[in-house]
């Protein structure tokens, strides 16, 4: 089930669909030549973390080994320890230089080169079937077929690639290791899937002026949800091969869109309108996170954001939000209800390290009261009123005897932020 929502009302269309969205397996166990780079493990790590520093270094050592050695680390150290968490974050950035060295070798250059030349003569018609009268189905597959087939045409000697599939698989490996070591929300097959393809078509279809906004992304995304981030990068997947500049993840949209999907599962309804009166619209709820809103797709039924994609790209009140051309989106997501939300602005400067904290501190105190309470009062102490107030109400919603954080509530709402 889905809805969009734009200042320019569209007909309120609700589409109710069974979607799968099917996992790549990921094989290989071949590793390249001088991956990863040795690194003498530091003689300060534990024994344990001196143990998987050496196999996460060892190009012999397989996955099991150094998941097996990760492991007893744990148990020893309770949390990865800064030493491997900077020998993680220098394997996986390697990992994807690994990919982009695949992207831009020889092989796959000679057929991607062509795809933004074999796009550009169909875009102005997938759009304009997008906006225009008759929308349907098979209209759109049929304005988007030369556009998909040009994608696939590209793809294919990456895939095709001796070392492709052990990269994939590298990659996976270490970006799971940085999900754990807290270097970014999440990992999953899907997001690495889409990311792969994301970074393959920004090389070879995106404009040079894009590739900020794409480079933005990769870091900003770290603090998102993967399945959230996956449908972001689903979509400017799309936006590219249309010819629209894809769009920078604003984490005020993202957070507004998550605590509507977390309203709309609490309070049991699936609509544009809250029962609560401050975040009544999607105007005020991406004013209450201090941004502005220009469109909003709601979606129930998929727990896949690029599933959530599909939905919203079948649909074409969703499918015009989503290509509205502007600046700024965010996705959210709870339970099995997601919202997308796209703006107009997006955040620089201290606003942006003050937000992206607050996202990265939700998302790891979860539904836990103590590090919600935690996070309450550094978002006073950081002058993110409105917000404290809100983690305060989950605070109480999971513990209604919480006396520190009904009086702190108190005393915020008396204050009127």
């Amino acid at each position: 089930m889905t809805t969009s929502h734009s200042p320019h009302p569209l007909p309120r269309l609700v589409l109710l669909t069974a979607t799968l969205c099917a996992a790549t397996a990921w094989a290989g166990a071949y590793l390249p030549p001088n991956f990863p780079s040795p690194v003498a493990p530091p003689t300060t790590a534990s024994p344990e973390a001196r143990a998987f520093l050496k196999l996460l270094t060892n190009a012999q050592a397989t996955p099991d080994q150094r998941q097996e050695a990760w492991t007893t680390m744990l148990q020893a150290n309770a949390q990865p320890p800064k030493a491997v968490k900077r020998a993680v974050d220098k394997a996986r950035t390697r990992a994807w230089k690994q990919l982009d060295g695949l992207i831009r070798s020889a092989d796959v250059r000679k057929v991607a080169s062509r795809l933004r030349k074999a796009v550009v003569p169909h875009q102005a018609k997938a759009r304009q079937t997008v906006h225009g009268t008759g929308f349907t189905k098979p209209k759109l597959d049929q304005a988007m077929a030369p556009i998909v087939e040009a994608l696939d045409e590209a793809i294919a000697p990456l895939k095709a690639s001796e070392h492709f599939a052990t990269v994939r698989a590298t990659i996976d490996e270490m970006e799971s290791y940085a999900a754990a070591c807290g270097l970014r929300a999440g990992w999953s097959t899907e997001l690495g899937d889409t990311l792969y393809t994301l970074r393959l078509v920004g090389r070879y279809a995106a404009k040079s002026a894009w590739l900020k906004t794409l480079d933005a992304n990769r870091r900003i995304g770290a603090s998102v949800a993967p399945g959230e981030f996956a449908c972001v990068a689903r979509l400017n997947i799309h936006r590219i091969l249309l010819g629209i500049r894809p769009a920078e993840i604003d984490l005020r949209l993202v957070v507004a869109a998550k605590k509507h999907c977390e309203e709309m599962v609490a309070k049991s309804y699936f609509s544009h309108t809250s029962p609560t009166p401050a975040l009544a619209s999607p105007w005020t709820r991406a004013g209450r996170e201090h941004t502005r809103s220009n469109g909003e797709c709601i979606a129930a039924g998929s727990r896949s954001g690029v599933a959530a994609f599909r939905m919203w790209y079948y649909s074409q009140g969703h499918h015009t939000i989503m290509i509205n051309g502007s600046a700024a989106i965010g996705v959210g997501r709870a339970r099995n209800k997601w919202t997308l939300m796209t703006g107009s602005s997006r955040m620089r400067g201290a606003a942006a390290s003050r937000m992206s904290t607050y996202v990265r501190q939700r998302y790891r105190a979860a539904n836990d009261a103590g590090k919600l309470l935690d996070l309450a009062k550094w978002c006073t102490e950081n002058h993110l009123l409105a917000q404290a107030q809100d983690e305060l109400a989950r605070v109480l919603a999971l513990d209604p005897n919480n006396a520190a954080a009904r009086n702190a509530l108190d005393r915020l709402r008396a204050h009127k932020p």
